[in-house]
């Protein structure tokens, strides 16, 4: 009996699913990635949408959970995209692939492009205040009980240590002592975060910076959800911006560093671990996980000093 990892839906079987669960004319379907998730351009009478078939083992409970607060946010002014309604039912729907049920939501397509070049100090600040409303907004409301992130304790160290050179076993070991210490929940500002705030998840439309792609979004620490920003050139005008919406004190500040390790750890374990599960161990040799580990090296060595 075979059992399949994943299976890959032709453009042509997204365009029927899409037809008849929500009821919309297709003209085009086009495949733009597949890694965790599969997405797909759809062109429709009313426009571009995008069609997202989440991975085998995603909860649709959850997946129903991200429509529902991207609908909450943007009805609180957030500049977000939203999940289009299936014409008999809630936004999410499940498809029974080869390997199992995965869950799928048809979502707005983001107006505007990639900033790009375009990016400056000016938009660094726009950007912090967005991000900022996202986290005032989901504080005011938002859809309960939110889904927990992840540590990157137990399991997961244990997974990279089978894979990992033995100085960098005891450098996830020393990591992992020290990090309970150096996080203390009562002092850190917590709620739902985004999850993926980055320059690859929003869009620039004329003056505003709208947000999409929350398949990260959960309960976490929200200066979590700055790491990707804290190490870029223009975080001093994010924060800036993010400040005059909802404050940022010193406590989530010193956190940063250690929730950036956090995140190195789990980006490691995904391109190590996970990824090689459906992409083949020849992705190893894409170079991602060399540089996660060069930058959780670097962190390391800047904490631990």
């Amino acid at each position: 009996m075979i059992s399949p990892l994943r299976s890959l839906l032709a453009p042509a079987d997204v365009a029927a699913l899409v037809a008849d669960a929500y009821g919309l004319r297709v003209d085009a379907v086009a495949l733009l990635r597949t890694l965790v998730n599969d997405v797909y351009r759809v062109e429709t009478g009313h426009g571009p949408l995008v069609f997202k078939l989440y991975r085998h083992g995603r909860d649709v409970s959850e997946v129903a959970w991200e429509a529902r607060l991207a609908a909450d946010l943007h009805d609180r002014g957030v500049p977000i995209v939203r999940a289009v309604p299936r014409e008999h039912g809630e936004p999410a729907g499940t498809l029974a692939a080869p390997e199992g049920e995965r869950a799928y939501l048809l979502w707005e397509w983001a107006p505007g492009a990639l900033p790009g070049a375009a990016f400056d100090d000016r938009l660094a600040a726009g950007f912090g205040r967005t991000v900022a409303a996202f986290h005032a907004a989901a504080d005011a409301g938002g859809p309960q009980p939110a889904p927990v992130r992840r540590g990157v304790l137990g399991p997961v160290l244990d997974d990279l240590r089978a894979v990992v050179e033995p100085a960098d076993r005891e450098l996830l070991d020393v990591l992992a002592a020290a990090f309970p210490e150096k996080i203390v929940a009562e002092d850190l500002d917590r709620g739902i975060c985004h999850g993926d705030v980055s320059l690859d998840n929003v869009h620039l439309d004329g003056g505003r910076l709208v947000l999409y792609d929350l398949d990260r979004a959960a309960d976490d620490y929200r200066a979590a959800d700055l790491t990707g920003v804290a190490t870029t050139p223009w975080w001093p005008a994010f924060l800036a911006g993010y400040r005059t919406v909802r404050p940022f004190g010193d406590a989530d500040l010193a956190a940063l560093p250690w929730l950036t390790v956090r995140d190195l750890i789990a980006n490691l374990h995904f391109h190590l671990v996970d990824k090689p599960t459906f992409r083949g161990t020849d992705s190893i040799g894409e170079g991602w996980a060399d540089r996660e580990l060069s930058a959780l090296r670097a962190a390391a060595g800047r904490l631990l000093a």
